[in-house]
């Protein structure tokens, strides 16, 4: 009798490990299931992580209130529903706008943090100064109209630039303008480039009274036309061409 009561009971406790291993996947699947809808509900349904405020930094040019109607974002919705990406494009249209982060900062604010366009050069209409100014920033974009430029600019003779758009002549005299020793730069009055190809620049000092002019050319070869004109201008002359420099032209 004994042994038949030790097999029943094994027999027994075998069955109810089969109904447990059975059991355990829907268990599982329940837990997973109410875990996801709790997180699904904390972020979309429940007011724990709604967004409530919106903070802009970074902006002098540019007023918070003219980020904010372009970023198109209303409080109130779900902070992980906020479209980070489309605000940072949205933002980044704006002219003055260089770079553009977009944060959430959780539980319940947004971060758009602003890195504005700083100008370089200054463009006036006609090439010449007075009349309407454009400023121009180190890689030649257009991004402000101004009645009166800040000092120290750079006065870059191009043609007049739209707003919000690349100067393509600009651009490469800038790139002229990175390549030149601080010493020379003291020395430049003002940059021309009627194209991208024909860059040059007026020298206030040097060895001539009242100032040289030199041709650069394009911005290629830029150590090599610095080196010919270092040696150059160790001669008095109105002009310096540089523009090839293994035939460089003095006059």
């Amino acid at each position: 009798m004994s042994g038949l009561v030790r097999a029943e009971s094994l027999f027994r406790a075998r069955r109810r490990a089969r109904r447990l291993r059975s059991a355990r996947p829907a268990l599982v699947l329940a837990i997973v299931t109410t875990v996801v809808g709790g997180v699904v509900w904390v972020g979309y349904a429940s007011p724990f992580l709604r967004l409530t405020s919106i903070t802009v930094k970074g902006t002098s040019r540019l007023t918070s209130a003219e980020v904010l109607a372009v970023a198109r974002v209303r409080t109130g919705v779900p902070l992980v529903d906020v479209p980070v990406g489309a605000v940072r494009q949205r933002v980044a249209a704006l002219t003055p706008v260089a770079r553009v982060r977009v944060d959430r900062d959780w539980p319940h604010r947004l971060v758009i943090e602003v890195t504005e366009r700083q100008p370089v050069a200054v463009v006036s209409a006609g090439g010449a100064a007075g009349g309407d100014q454009v400023l121009v920033d180190g890689v030649g974009v257009a991004f402000a109209a101004s009645a009166s430029a800040p000092a120290g600019l750079l006065d870059l003779r191009v043609p007049l630039p739209v707003l919000g758009a690349t100067s393509t002549p600009a651009a490469a005299a800038l790139k002229v303008w990175t390549q030149l020793p601080t010493a020379v730069r003291r020395e430049i009055r003002w940059m021309r480039a009627d194209s991208p190809d024909a860059i040059s620049f007026a020298l206030a000092g040097g060895p001539r009274p009242g100032g040289s002019m030199v041709v650069w050319g394009s911005p290629a070869d830029g150590a090599d036309k610095l080196a010919v004109l270092a040696t150059l201008m160790r001669r008095p002359a109105s002009l310096y061409d540089v523009s090839t420099p293994s035939v460089a032209v003095t006059r």
